[in-house]
């Protein structure tokens, strides 16, 4: 019984906290609002990074009843502009650029891979246990440090 009760607790844990589509989508636009020494061209026009993630807010605002996953929002909000169809491109430091549709699913991989149970590290009685016990002198209470 115990056991089952362990994995109810894991598995209800997993779902806890797995990110929701607004969470990783709050995720994303704080990632390309953050990103240093880039550009983001749209339109041929050069972007800042703080200006790219206000114009896929406003983006995701407009649309929101589309798009009810994060892969929508790329798709729909990140990958190129409505009016001329042209593609998104982040312009990096090291002078690559790539379409911020690429680079936006490869985040959201991140994304994800950090929300994973196994990510997060919670104590567990193993590693409790091999806490060494204090021995108190004579006529002490003993406590654990």
């Amino acid at each position: 019984m115990r056991l089952v009760t362990y994995f109810l607790g894991v598995f209800i844990g997993a779902v806890c906290n797995a990110a929701t589509p607004v969470d990783e989508i709050e995720s994303l636009l704080h990632y390309i609002g953050t990103m240093e020494s880039t550009s983001i061209v749209r339109n041929g026009d050069v972007h800042t990074p703080k200006e790219a993630e206000a114009h896929l807010r406003l983006k995701w605002t407009k649309q929101k009843a589309q798009i009810a996953t994060a892969e929508d929002f790329i798709r729909l909000c990140g990958t190129k502009s409505s009016m001329s169809g042209k593609a998104y491109v982040i312009r990096f430091q090291d002078g690559h650029a790539e379409d911020s549709a690429a680079v936006l699913s490869k985040q959201l991989q991140v994304i994800r891979a950090a929300s994973l149970p196994e990510n997060n590290v919670a104590p567990n009685k193993a590693a409790q246990s091999t806490t060494p016990s204090v021995t108190p002198p004579a006529g002490q209470e003993a406590r654990q440090p």
